[in-house]
């Protein structure tokens, strides 16, 4: 939908959220009430080609392209990447004057996003921003030159700040803005995945859980990685080296002798009769084996936050991406960790268009794969 002069000037606004990922691109408009009020007025998902993205970089060619048998030149990944994000477009054109908030999966890998928090004495009168920033780029890792590096408050007493440093190579974010800005798309900001998912969980998070202290696990295709929650607000995140979808996928098709095409329809439709010559449970063992390698990677990132000073028992975690539906992996996590484990499914709590998912609403599925674009969307400028 596109707002009219009148509903802008009354104060409506509409943003939309891209969350770019190794599978899929996902996109979210939300529509910003004058009075606070907001609702999801489109989504919708592309599939992203194989290899398109590694890493979080999108793949671009050197030197000339091959040849295939017709004598086509073959596309790079940036080109296919481009391709499928027009086709998204095409579907569901930007007007000019929404806010559009662009996500990429880059927390691991070469080029991620580095995260952590310092402690900062500003004087009175002090330039507070120089400060904080000559203290972050004095140590490592945040003192390479070629980092983008931005900041948030979290607590001030008397004058001493708690500060949220988070660091990402400017090369990256360079290509990222140049892809979208290439294709027309004019960005207000340009994130992460998991800071995008942790958006979605704290803008609907109910009272009740505003002093819990949680794990956001985004599962994704290629990687995972973790943000933690404690007294409502953001304490600190780290990407996995490695656990994803993938890495099951791999896995169980391994054990069972099946391609990753039977694999994933096993995943999606959390069906585990689809495998012929083998019983429901033979599967679900060998999703089981898979989960293994995954709660590991889970252990890492629970015991990196408990490593922390200031950190306090965990009480929740909470899977978002496209692994948090695989038939078995919440129950599996919960009796592994002892820890009360769920989906991050924001869109409970965020009312829909009924065209956008229908009458019957948005499966649990899929709004755990959208969290982190209806994150991006969620915001308002």
């Amino acid at each position: 939908m596109a707002l009219g002069l009148i509903s802008k000037i009354r104060g409506m606004r509409e943003t939309v959220g891209i969350d770019v990922g190794h599978y899929s691109i996902k996109y979210v408009k939300v529509l910003h009430g004058a009075s606070g009020n907001k609702i999801v007025v489109d989504a919708d998902l592309e599939r992203v080609p194989d290899g398109s993205i590694v890493n979080g970089e999108i793949q671009v060619r050197e030197g000339d392209a091959p040849t295939n048998e017709n004598g086509q030149r073959e596309k790079d990944g940036a080109e296919l990447l481009s391709d499928a994000l027009n086709k998204l477009l095409l579907r569901h054109p930007i007007d000019d004057s929404c806010d559009v908030v662009a996500s990429v999966n880059c927390g691991a890998g070469a080029g991620g996003v580095l995260v952590d928090k310092i402690s900062v004495k500003v004087p009175k009168n002090g330039n507070e921003a120089a400060i904080i920033l000559q203290t972050a780029q004095s140590r490592p890792p945040f003192d390479d030159q070629d980092n983008v590096i931005d900041y948030e408050i979290s607590s001030r007493e008397n004058d001493e700040l708690k500060v949220n440093v988070v660091a990402a190579k400017s090369a990256l974010l360079d290509s990222w803005a140049q892809f979208f800005n290439r294709r027309g798309v004019k960005l207000a900001a340009l994130d992460v995945d998991i800071f995008g998912m942790l958006n979605a969980y704290v803008a609907t998070m109910e009272d009740k859980d505003r002093d819990q202290t949680v794990a956001l696990f985004n599962v994704g295709e290629k990687k995972m990685s973790v943000a933690f929650v404690q007294d409502g607000v953001f304490h600190s995140m780290r990407a996995m080296a490695g656990g994803s979808l993938d890495m099951v996928v791999s896995k169980t098709c391994m054990n069972l002798g099946i391609d990753s095409e039977k694999c994933h329809e096993i995943l999606s439709k959390g069906d585990l009769s689809v495998v012929d010559g083998f019983s429901e449970a033979e599967v679900e063992a060998a999703l089981r084996l898979a989960y293994e390698d995954l709660m590991a990677q889970i252990d890492i990132g629970i015991r990196y936050f408990f490593s922390s000073e200031d950190s306090k028992p965990l009480n929740k975690i909470l899977l978002g991406g496209g692994g948090a539906a695989a038939p078995g992996l919440k129950d599996f996590i919960e009796e592994r960790s002892g820890i009360e484990t769920d989906t991050v499914n924001p869109f409970r709590l965020v009312p829909c268009d009924s065209k956008v998912f229908g009458e019957g609403g948005i499966s649990i599925a899929l709004s755990n794969i959208y969290a982190p674009a209806l994150g991006l969307a969620m915001r308002k400028f």
